[in-house]
């Protein structure tokens, strides 16, 4: 059963349960402290009156399988096959989730001419702002990939705030993906797979932040950490 409405009445929000079932969604639901209204036609979104303006929330929970990184890093996964090269890994990607981003890109229609929108969620793909070159070089990741969902995004005028705020992959690598495990385990590949996009005339970025189970690895601490992934909060004025 959700949990929504009791954090949701805990904090004093307002919630709505992403019930539909479909290539995006996975047990999701969107808290605000601003009055929710109607839901986009694939549930991915929810208009959300702020102080009279209204902006939107898009909220994604895309597939874990078969996990590319893994597939590079011959990590067994079930039993998805082994990957040889960048553009092998960018091809499994698109087929992965390219499904949900269609379903995406229809929702956004409604979110034209909202004085902001928002996309955010556990996307189970890594970023290409992550695994560059210089990554690479400082041993964070095997290889340089665009990946591809992000890049998507990306595309249709969204911005990574996190990555605004911090632009060095290496100073900042902010790991999401995961609190649980052991970075140097050879069966397991810590990444960044949650992320908060941002769109908006006039929006600014002001701040980005790891929320997690300690330091150094999260900016705000919250003990005991309730999950596998550590958060992404941001905070943005427009």
């Amino acid at each position: 059963p959700s949990v929504a409405k009791a954090i949701a009445d805990a904090l004093g929000f307002y919630y709505y349960d992403q019930s539909q079932t479909n290539e995006a969604l996975w047990a999701n639901a969107i808290l605000s402290r601003y009055p929710i209204g109607d839901a986009t036609p694939n549930d991915l979104g929810v208009a959300i009156d702020v102080e009279g303006r209204t902006i939107y929330a898009f909220n994604m929970h895309l597939t874990d399988f078969p996990y590319q990184p893994y597939q590079l890093l011959d990590i067994e996964y079930g039993d998805a096959p082994f990957l040889d090269n960048v553009d092998e890994a960018v091809q499994a990607a698109t087929a992965t989730r390219g499904p949900a981003l269609d379903l995406l890109r229809a929702d956004l229609k409604a979110a034209e001419g909202a004085a902001a929108s928002f996309i955010f969620g556990d996307f189970n793909e890594p970023s290409h702002r992550d695994w560059t070159e210089a990554a690479v070089a400082a041993g964070l990741q095997p290889l340089a990939v665009p990946w591809p969902t992000t890049l998507a995004i990306e595309s249709l005028g969204y911005t990574d705030a996190l990555r605004t705020i911090y632009p060095d992959v290496v100073a900042k690598p902010a790991f999401t993906w995961t609190p649980t495990g052991d970075p140097l385990d050879p069966d397991d590949h810590h990444d960044r797979i949650d992320f908060v996009f941002v769109r908006g005339d006039g929006l600014v970025v002001e701040d980005a932040f790891v929320v997690g189970e300690g330091s150094p690895a999260a900016d705000i601490i919250v003990t005991p950490w309730p999950s596998d992934h550590r958060a992404i909060s941001t905070r943005v004025r427009f």
